[in-house]
């Protein structure tokens, strides 16, 4: 049976109500409304530095906005804020792995944070899913930079995600690890899932139907 047979399909809604934030006297959005309806993706971009990855975490429960209000929901019912970091996938270049422990270490490690019984199976699955399936037991110090981002996407598919978020998805990624993540984005997406990607480049933007710039929001 293929891991994509294996992961059940969900029901998301991902909905934000004139949400703003700011950083001291800095404001980096305000009036921010939107609904992301599953099998949606979106993408965000603007400027460095504009808070696309501080509205990814806004997403994923990692941080509170200064005002408004920002809801997930899976299989109809609202996920707490406070469960969000734990039900959601983020996969960002600036997350680091433990690089004295393997791949299936990590993964490991991450699935007794996140309380996942029995995850050894999935752990096998999403390592094959990624292309580590051969490196599984190999220290994460040998690894180059993009097997190390294989190894982020890895995690962020670890618990089947509601919400997938990739932070610049192509990073680090030769011709092989972006194919990869298209695949996944497009499985996100046929499962009913959320997808999210922040990006700088115009390319990857255009892939999604629909784009929210977060300079339009200051």
């Amino acid at each position: 049976m293929s891991v994509a047979s294996q992961v059940e399909s969900v029901e998301t809604m991902l909905v934000a109500d004139e949400m703003a934030m700011r950083f001291g006297r800095r404001v980096l959005f305000r009036g921010l409304s939107l609904e992301l309806p599953g099998g949606a993706s979106l993408a965000v971009t603007g400027a460095n530095g504009s808070g696309k990855t501080t509205l990814l975490k806004l997403m994923a429960g990692l941080l509170r906005p200064t005002s408004g209000r920002i809801a997930l929901r899976a299989n109809g019912e609202t996920v707490p804020r406070e469960e969000r970091p734990l039900r959601c996938g983020l996969a960002a270049p600036y997350l680091r792995t433990y690089e004295s422990f393997t791949a299936r270490e990590n993964l490991s490690f991450l699935a007794r944070v996140r309380q996942l019984p029995d995850a050894s199976a999935r752990i096998d699955e999403v390592l094959d899913e990624v292309g580590l399936a051969d490196r599984a037991d190999d220290r994460v110090a040998t690894f180059s930079s993009g097997l190390k981002r294989r190894i982020a996407y890895a995690a962020a598919l670890l618990a089947d995600p509601p919400l997938l978020l990739l932070d610049e998805p192509r990073a680090n990624l030769d011709a092989a690890g972006l194919a990869m993540s298209r695949r996944i984005q497009k499985r996100q997406r046929e499962r009913g899932g959320l997808l999210v990607v922040a990006t700088n480049d115009p390319d990857e933007a255009e892939r999604h139907e629909r784009r929210l710039h977060v300079e339009d929001y200051v």
